[in-house]
């Protein structure tokens, strides 16, 4: 049955994960609340995908219908400490999917009592949004709120008609646009299939060990593990050796040294170590970005040296980064993984990589520090929640997740995905990376 919205086989998939995102904005100044949740109630009501809900049978059999309403959560907190709170609030945001309504988008305020201080919390499931798409909606929300504040209402309609114009269309129809050729996947696949990958600390869950841990996970709830760190000093100590390399490069840089050492401590592994990970490719251009909304990136497999230095291993991670975009490998990918869902054959092989990091930055947010009207722009932090509706969604998330930040005075929020198998793994996990950046 023809829908408005289109299918992408990662959706199917994210939909067994059952993950809520959580990004947190951080203000400090006067905030016009009614006017917010004005400007949140006309934003996620312009979308039209979320009136639809996915209806699963199998990964290889499953489609969007239309459900008519959906919740448009909104409230507002006042908190002693808005820190504790926001790790409170990611902890809950499971209990957004309870109830008959879906709710693919909420916005809690969390403000400070004794203080200017606030944060701005905008919780999705990412069976409707990547991180990406849902930084397009909150930018159009703070429009709107702008716009609303000065009594523009051409600017407020200027807000929705962006978001009205958003679109999910399905995986062949974006590789269309994308404009991969069959030689070039070819090529990519049999450099992929090439490709040195280990996890020798064995931080993947393995999948016969799946089933019996979503079980135990399944007793209990944990808040994501979230940690801030200064970025300035690794970075300039990075660019002194490589002046080429991003921000980006840098911080995974600091992640791979980190399970490197943590394997070398507590592994007894040896010095020479592969270090291999999955990092989250956005496929889509700014511009593709402001039309289509959902889940368009892939995973790309990065490996390193952990044994050498940090500003090497930044640099072998960046040139990693510029092949994999300009051979396109990361749609090669992302059209791998649709034909892999449309065989039903995800999740039925080991994958050797020990850790998946994302990053998702705001650089709307991060270069204006007047992003807010009236306010002053503070930090972007993160948290996710998962509850795997069984072994299929739980195989997306057997090792650890970690989702980058950046925030404007060089500082780098680095969260974890509550971990299937153990809270303690990402307490050591995050203890390491702390290490790296104090270095």
């Amino acid at each position: 049955m023809q829908t408005a919205v289109g299918n992408l086989g990662l959706e199917c998939l994210m939909d067994r994960a059952n993950i809520f995102f959580t990004s947190g904005y951080r203000f400090a100044g006067p905030l016009d609340l009614a006017a917010l949740e004005a400007s949140f109630h006309a934003i996620a009501g312009a979308l039209r995908k979320f009136e639809y809900r996915l209806h699963f049978e199998a990964q290889d059999r499953f489609s969007w219908r239309h459900a008519g309403g959906h919740r448009r959560h909104f409230r507002a907190l006042d908190c002693d400490d808005i820190d504790q709170a926001f790790a409170e609030l990611c902890r809950d945001s499971l209990t957004l999917a309870e109830g008959e309504l879906h709710c693919p988008m909420a916005v809690t305020v969390l403000r400070q009592r004794q203080g200017p201080e606030f944060i701005i919390a905008q919780t999705c499931e990412h069976t409707y949004l990547d991180a990406r798409s849902a930084e397009f909606l909150f930018n159009r929300m703070v429009d709107y709120y702008n716009a609303q504040r000065h009594g523009d209402a051409a600017g407020q309609q200027a807000a929705l008609d962006a978001v009205r114009q958003v679109r999910t269309i399905g995986s062949d129809e974006m590789l269309h646009l994308l404009g991969l050729d069959e030689a070039a996947h070819a090529t990519n696949l049999a450099g992929l299939g090439g490709y040195p990958v280990a996890d020798d600390g064995r931080h993947a869950i393995p999948l016969r060990d799946v089933p019996d841990c979503l079980a135990a996970y399944r007793r209990q709830r944990f808040a994501p593990v979230v940690r801030f760190h200064p970025l300035a000093p690794l970075l300039e100590r990075c660019r002194r050796r490589h002046p080429e390399v991003t921000r980006n490069s840098v911080i995974c840089a600091a992640l791979a040294k980190a399970f490197y050492n943590l394997n070398r401590r507590t592994k007894d592994l040896p010095e020479r170590q592969t270090i291999s990970f999955k990092m989250l490719s956005d496929l889509l251009a700014p511009e593709l970005r402001a039309h289509y909304g959902g889940n368009y990136i892939a995973f790309v497999p990065v490996s390193v040296d952990g044994e050498r230095p940090v500003e090497e291993i930044a640099a072998q991670i960046h040139a990693r980064i510029r092949e994999f975009k300009t051979q396109k490998i990361d749609v090669s990918l992302f059209r791998a993984v649709e034909d892999a869902v449309r065989a039903g054959v995800v999740g039925t092989v080991d994958d050797p990589l020990s850790f998946v990091v994302t990053n998702w930055n705001n650089y709307a947010f991060l270069e204006r520090a007047d992003f807010l009207d009236g306010c002053t722009s503070l930090r972007h932090q993160s948290g996710v929640n998962i509850d795997p509706r069984d072994v299929l969604g739980a195989v997306l998330v057997n090792r650890p997740i970690l989702v980058v930040n950046q925030s404007a005075a060089d500082e780098v929020c680095v969260s974890l995905f509550p971990s299937l198998r153990a809270q303690a793994e990402n307490e050591a996990v995050a203890a390491a990376i702390g290490e790296v950046f104090g270095q």
